[in-house]
């Protein structure tokens, strides 16, 4: 199970997304930057929100999981209020829009993920055929040329892992 490669996966993928009403590139994190909480760029934060794994195999020692993920990407975006209001509205909602076609779009077949702190490899089997989404209202925030624009997509995503003998640890299992 590679809870860090999926999340890396989704984020490498949305990265650098460019909507219709803007000229910005997205930034897409697994870890929340440290500084200024709330950029001028649409900014992304993905983590796990839930798992669920199952064996396809009989016990013993090696077999395969699939594992069932939803993953959360918080989107948030710091929009002059000066700009004109329907505008700004469009630009948030079709930066939600085209990171939900990305993700859409984006699966082809099985897909290679890798775990980046112990290398372990898996299968992404399969990502975004679920998606759900709540769009905050707008918030004002400490700047009066600031308003935050805020919303939650959740995701599902499937990933096949295999797992054999590890010979280095007696009656332990690793991925392949």
């Amino acid at each position: 199970m590679s809870i860090t490669a999926v999340e890396n996966y989704v984020a490498t993928l949305i990265n650098g997304a460019i909507g219709a009403y803007n000229n910005t590139p997205l930034q897409a994190w697994t870890e929340p930057p440290t500084g200024q909480a709330t950029a001028e760029t649409p900014q992304a934060f993905v983590t796990a929100a839930e798992y669920h794994g199952q064996r396809q195999t009989m016990g013993g020692v090696q077999g395969y999981y699939v594992e069932k993920h939803q993953i959360y990407v918080l989107v948030q975006w710091a929009i002059n209020p000066q700009q004109n209001q329907v505008t700004r509205n469009l630009a948030f909602k079709n930066m939600i829009d085209t990171i939900i076609n990305i993700i859409r779009t984006s699966y082809t077949g099985v897909i290679q993920i890798t775990d980046p702190a112990t290398g372990n490899n898996s299968q992404l089997l399969a990502i975004g055929e679920q998606i759900r989404g709540r769009i905050l209202p707008p918030q004002s925030t400490d700047s009066p040329e600031t308003l935050l624009f805020s919303a939650q997509l959740t995701l599902e995503a499937e990933e096949k892992v295999q797992y054999v003998a590890n010979p280095q640890v007696p009656g332990s299992l690793v991925a392949m």
